[in-house]
C-alpha cells in the first residue's frame, strides 16, 4: 500500500478525528498532484495500471486466449480515481525477463 492509499484509509477511519482526517485528505490530495506532475514531466517513463495484473495464460488454456488478466477492484479504483481525462488507453507487455505488465499507453498522435 503506498502512501496515498494509506492517508485516504487513515481518513475513512472512524476513530480518525474529523481535522485529522481532513488533514490525511488534504496530504493524499497534494501528494497525487505530484505524482500526476512528475508523470507529466517525464513522458518516456513507465506507468504501470495499479490494481490490473497480466500474466501468461495457462499452459491448456485455448489458442485464441492470449493473456489472463487478475483485478484488485479496490486498487484499480483508486488508481482510477487519480488519472485525469475520460479514457486511459494501457498495453499488456512482457518484459526482458518474461514477467507479464499492463502499463498506461502514452503514445501521443
Amino acid at each position: 500500500m503506498n502512501r496515498v492509499e494509506t492517508l485516504r484509509k487513515k481518513a475513512a477511519d472512524p476513530a480518525c478525528s474529523p481535522s485529522e482526517a481532513a488533514a490525511c485528505r488534504a496530504m493524499a490530495d497534494k501528494l497525487e498532484a505530484q505524482e500526476r506532475a512528475s508523470r507529466a514531466t517525464e513522458p518516456n517513463t513507465k506507468e504501470f495500471v495499479r490494481g490490473m495484473y497480466a500474466k501468461q495464460p495457462h499452459e491448456a488454456a485455448l489458442p485464441w486466449v492470449k493473456f489472463g488478466v487478475t483485478i484488485h477492484k479496490e486498487e484499480l479504483m483508486q488508481w482510477l480515481a487519480m488519472q485525469e481525462g475520460k479514457w486511459i488507453n494501457a498495453q499488456v507487455c512482457q518484459s526482458k525477463s518474461g514477467k507479464w505488465y499492463v502499463e498506461v499507453n502514452k503514445w501521443k498522435n
